[in-house]
């Protein structure tokens, strides 16, 4: 590609910049053809010596934009900001018919393409979600280990959507989503500028998807169950007041009186309370409520709106509802719930990254293989026992998960020992010419990624 461009300049320090380039175009046009890339023109944007910046790309990435985009392989649309509207948008890139020529060899190469090997895994963000450079410890250390071998172990193994459009799926801001194979890297983030707020894990794309579709993932070949902790945050909450939810109460607590029960409210309450938990008062919960009911998640909640349902009187009555906990509403510098979510999510990811077994999380549920399903939902109350036990002095020893999406809950296989449930489970899936086909695309994609780990 160096020499087909004849780019000139420093090679030593134009060939990375080069792979960088490449690898983001190529992994975004097998995603979609007219995917653009967003980058940045500025110089102050790059800073090569950042514990984010691994391979040490500098502002030269800019002049190597120009040079491609003078020289026919870009397309080039620049950045700009209406001071008038506040409308503003990053630089964006795509390659033109000319590049794509010389890449339609390459596109075996989609496989390989992933994020350098010390890409920073763990990262910090201050109040305004800028990242920090931050002073490792012991603890940040053991984090970038443990999730560094989680990586490793994603990148190994095949994650796909066997019957996903291949067009893609109609997101509700009017976008497109389409798994992009290369999106498996999965980072902590941490906000407040301290590694005691949040730190959930984010980045892979089967946490994009649609939740409609997330029950067609499949790991390594096998269909997957999703399970998911019932009513967690408010667990959480009950439990900084030494209550065990469900064993204590055992009401749904998202059942609220004058309003009839359904998904949508159940949806909406969920809101209600990660902003009341996060706000400073109740007025800035009522304001961020409406945000996203009326900006932000728009088409999710247009049923609120044409309900004309009244918020506050929601908001008041979830709180009065749940009388025993009401002071830890409206107390945002107080703790952070998501950490400690984060932190039993941390303890489930290792336990199953160390028998070598790949989980995929979306927060407080987790998809796996779904011949361990049993084995998933042990592992989850354990985990939540330990965590309440440990940061709390009192373990939360009653914990409900349930399916999502793909309903399992009869699936006896532990139990069963007839005859109908061996074919059923054991013969049906390997000879069934789709499942050896799966089998097939699995093989294959440990054949070209290897079996040496990857990330550092």
């Amino acid at each position: 590609m160096y020499e087909a461009i004849d780019m000139g300049g420093y090679r030593k320090s134009r060939l990375p910049q080069l792979q960088v380039l490449l690898a983001n175009l190529i992994a975004h046009h097998n995603t979609d053809a007219a995917l653009y890339t967003a980058v940045s023109l500025a110089h102050s944007y790059y800073t090569p010596r950042s514990r984010y910046n691994s391979l040490g790309i500098g502002k030269g990435l800019i002049g190597l934009i120009q040079d491609m985009t003078d020289g026919g392989w870009l397309e080039l649309h620049r950045g700009f900001r209406d001071a008038k509207t506040g409308v503003s948008r990053r630089s964006r890139i795509k390659p033109t018919n000319n590049l794509i020529s010389l890449l339609e060899n390459l596109e075996a190469l989609a496989l390989l393409i992933a994020y350098a090997p010390n890409t920073e895994c763990i990262i910090q963000r201050d109040e305004n979600r800028h990242d920090l450079e931050y002073r490792d410890t012991s603890d940040v250390i053991d984090s970038r280990i443990t999730l560094t071998a989680y990586n490793n172990l994603l990148h190994k193994t095949l994650i796909d959507h066997p019957t996903f459009p291949e067009d893609g799926v109609p997101l509700k801001d009017g976008r497109v989503f389409k798994i992009s194979p290369s999106q498996k890297f999965v980072r902590r983030i941490y906000n407040r500028s301290s590694f005691e707020w949040s730190g959930r894990f984010y980045g892979g794309w089967w946490q994009r998807i649609p939740k409609e579709h997330r029950q067609g993932i499949h790991i390594n070949g096998q269909p997957t169950c999703e399970i998911d902790f019932s009513t967690i945050h408010i667990v959480l909450l009950y439990a900084l007041e030494g209550i065990d939810y469900w064993r204590d109460i055992g009401t749904d607590a998202y059942l609220l009186d004058d309003y009839e029960h359904s998904d949508q409210l159940r949806t909406l309450l969920k809101l209600v309370v990660l902003i009341a938990v996060n706000a400073r008062d109740r007025d800035q919960s009522l304001l961020a409520l409406k945000d996203t009911i009326n900006r932000r998640e728009r088409d999710e909640y247009a049923w609120v709106r044409e309900g004309n349902y009244d918020l506050e009187q929601i908001l008041d009555l979830f709180v009065l509802k749940h009388h025993p906990i009401e002071h830890r509403f409206f107390s945002s510098d107080e703790f952070s719930l998501m950490n400690m979510d984060a932190e039993i999510t941390e303890i489930i990811i290792n336990k199953f990254t160390r028998n070598d077994i790949p989980i995929l999380a979306i927060h407080d549920s987790f998809l796996i293989s779904h011949m361990l399903e049993e084995t998933l939902k042990v592992t989850m109350q354990g985990a939540c026992r330990d965590v309440t036990s440990t940061r709390l002095g009192k373990a939360v020893v009653k914990t409900k998960v349930k399916f999502e999406g793909r309903d399992i809950s009869g699936f006896e296989h532990l139990w069963r020992t007839d005859r109908d449930f061996f074919i059923d489970v054991v013969l049906k899936p390997s000879h069934s010419i789709e499942e050896q086909s799966r089998q097939a695309d699995a093989e294959v994609h440990r054949n070209i990624v290897g079996s040496e780990d990857y990330y550092v």
